[in-house]
């Protein structure tokens, strides 16, 4: 019997903690100085004190305890999280009790990147918001850290605790850079130069010339005819001219897994990402290849991959759907031709990849000089490592 009260105990007591503040030691030292002149003198007025000061202590446990109980704290986040970047949030506390209001408390966040927020006094079913500016170091899936709920209503004698660990979890993205001065691949897309427009069967208009019994009737422009007595026929800039795909490569044999290997790993992730939104920005239709899957054309796609990619040994793909050796995956990778640009990323030089390098357009290496001083700070492990 013993050991089931303790375990309810444990149960309903869980994540809890109480300790007393200078006024209520000083307090509970008074009620046992009382408590001891009420035994030695006998004296009724002394143990009518004792009571006294006894229901305080009990009302003030229980008081407190309403208070923290049924408070729920969530997060509401925006739809884009990059890791290293400050995140504007909002958390939301909620009373969840129907009729009792609560009193006095303050939450805090565990990893202290998001400031206290107190209440004073919180109706029965409502709930606040309040602005926060939090940030996340890594990328990936994370969980959001506890919550503490803290209160020392109603007579300030003891500091209650209640943690409160979330379930929450949230997708961050690799954090973006702007990209270098200078570099070919972020230049702008060839089909906003004039002088760099080729024809094609894009959806873009290119120019206007002479209509001939070869062209087909459905490419005449009826208007610009209509105007010049005419019959003139619509060009199109080349689709491939605005598309670009990137090729990350996660292959990092494990004998050579250091720190610094794994660094560099990182920050050919933060490469591609950046690359992925400034061509993306720039009138690019952007797609990413990696040896283990293949993001659409959406950017919030790319950067998901980009969240959760990990680096990957030499021996088999890392995906029940695609067996082969990794060394016929980047044959295949180097050999495809697709159209547009075709920029490889590599966190180091890889030999595996020399004989393939010419079906890129352009090659990066993230552990080059120029992309470790414009990464600007050393990028430590990102990924499933904490």
């Amino acid at each position: 019997m013993a050991s089931f009260l303790i375990r309810l105990q444990r149960l309903i007591y869980r994540n809890r903690s109480i300790t007393f503040t200078p006024a209520g030691t000083r307090f509970i030292l008074l009620t046992l100085a009382v408590g001891l002149a009420a035994i030695n003198t006998g004296n009724n007025l002394l143990y009518l004190v004792l009571g006294m000061m006894l229901s305080l202590i009990i009302v003030s446990g229980i008081l407190s305890e309403q208070s923290l109980r049924k408070i729920g704290v969530g997060w509401r986040f925006p739809d884009r999280i990059f890791a290293r970047q400050p995140v504007p949030a909002e958390m939301r506390i909620t009373n969840g009790k129907r009729y009792i209001p609560s009193f006095s408390f303050r939450v805090d966040e565990e990893s202290a990147t998001a400031r206290s927020v107190y209440t004073f006094k919180l109706s029965a079913g409502k709930t606040i918001a309040s602005p926060q500016l939090t940030r996340f170091e890594k990328r990936g899936l994370r969980t959001l850290p506890p919550l503490t709920l803290r209160t020392t209503f109603p007579f300030g004698f003891f500091h209650k605790s209640l943690i409160r660990p979330q379930v929450q979890t949230v997708l961050v993205y690799p954090r973006i850079l702007p990209m270098p001065p200078g570099l070919q691949a972020a230049r702008a897309r060839p089909g906003q130069d004039h002088e760099d427009r080729r024809r094609g069967f894009g959806s873009e208009l290119h120019n206007l010339r002479d209509y001939t019994s070869a062209d087909d009737a459905r490419g005449i422009h009826w208007k610009a005819s209509a105007r010049e007595s005419k019959l003139l026929v619509k060009e199109f800039e080349r689709e491939e001219e605005g598309r670009a795909r990137l090729f990350l490569s996660q292959h990092v044999p494990g004998e050579r897994r250091s720190e610094e290997i794994l660094e560099d790993f990182e920050r050919a992730v933060v490469l591609t990402a950046s690359l992925a939104r400034e061509l993306d920005r720039r009138g690019y239709a952007v797609s990413l290849q990696t040896l283990s899957e293949e993001a659409s054309g959406d950017l919030d796609a790319i950067l998901k991959t980009l969240a959760l990619i990990q680096p990957i040994d030499d021996i088999t793909d890392s995906t029940e759907a695609a067996p082969d050796p990794l060394p016929q995956k980047i044959a295949a990778l180097g050999a495809t031709n697709g159209g547009g640009r075709r920029i490889l990323i590599l966190p180091f030089a890889d030999p595996l990849w020399d004989g393939f390098r010419g079906g890129f357009s352009e090659t990066l290496v993230a552990n080059e000089p120029r992309f470790i001083e414009w990464a600007g700070e050393k990028i430590r492990m990102e990924g499933s490592r904490s």
